[in-house]
């Protein structure tokens, strides 16, 4: 990372609004309405191609913009989909207060439900861009690998708190990892997202069946009954 990279992620971390290039360098309100114009295009791109199938005159045309404004901001696609990332996140309040709920009482199952319901329903905001980071951290692009990892942290945070009051309360094994518990119950969840808006119903594998299935498995490890 360069030096002026590094000035921009300081003042960035501090609360700082001002927007910048991946030169480091502030851009205006006309610069941040191009670079969101670029990431606006190449999210919309993705929706029908693979990462690797988008090139930079793409997503320029798509932007009617030109090659040369696009290096302006980014290096390149991946660095899109990364800008992209920032801004979206896998947990909510309503996540959170349904996360931090006294599960060992009881109506258990139906909060496992609203849970599943509502981090679906989350992830499929933006599931363009989550597929995509998915696919590139499982082929080894350690970016999309941390990028993923990070999004997740807030949550696995929250989920392994709750395994580890149900563990204390004698409802989960001891020999568990709270936060194994919580980053299965996340790859769940993430794949449940991911295939559930073409899930066709049929032989019990449709997508409230799945659903169903999913939330009966967050509460059990959540420790309801």
């Amino acid at each position: 990372m360069n030096a002026g990279n590094r000035i921009a992620q300081a003042e960035r971390s501090k609360g700082c609004e001002q927007a910048y290039n991946h030169h480091g360098q502030k851009i205006g309100s006309k610069g941040e309405r191009t670079r969101q114009a670029l990431i606006d295009a190449t999210v919309e791109l993705l929706e029908s191609r693979g990462l690797r199938d988008v090139s930079v005159v793409d997503v320029a045309r798509a932007a009617k913009t030109s090659p040369a404004t696009f290096y302006v901001y980014f290096r390149g696609v991946p660095e899109v989909v990364l800008a992209a990332l920032e801004t979206a996140s896998q947990t909510s309040p309503e996540l959170e207060d349904l996360v931090s709920r006294d599960w060992l009482a009881g109506d258990g199952t139906a909060a496992a439900a609203q849970f599943v319901e509502a981090y679906t329903k989350l992830w499929n905001r933006n599931r363009t861009i989550f597929r995509v980071r998915n696919l590139a951290a499982e082929e080894g692009d350690n970016r999309f690998y941390e990028a993923r990892m990070k999004a997740a942290g807030p949550m696995v945070a929250a989920l392994a708190a709750t395994a580890r009051r149900a563990q204390d309360a004698g409802r989960l094994p001891a020999a568990l990892s709270p936060r194994a518990c919580a980053g299965t119950l996340l790859m769940m969840l993430e794949r449940l997202a991911a295939i559930g808006p073409i899930t066709e119903e049929g032989e019990g594998l449709g997508y409230g069946p799945l659903k169903q299935a999913a939330a009966h498995t967050v509460a059990a490890m959540l420790g309801a009954r």
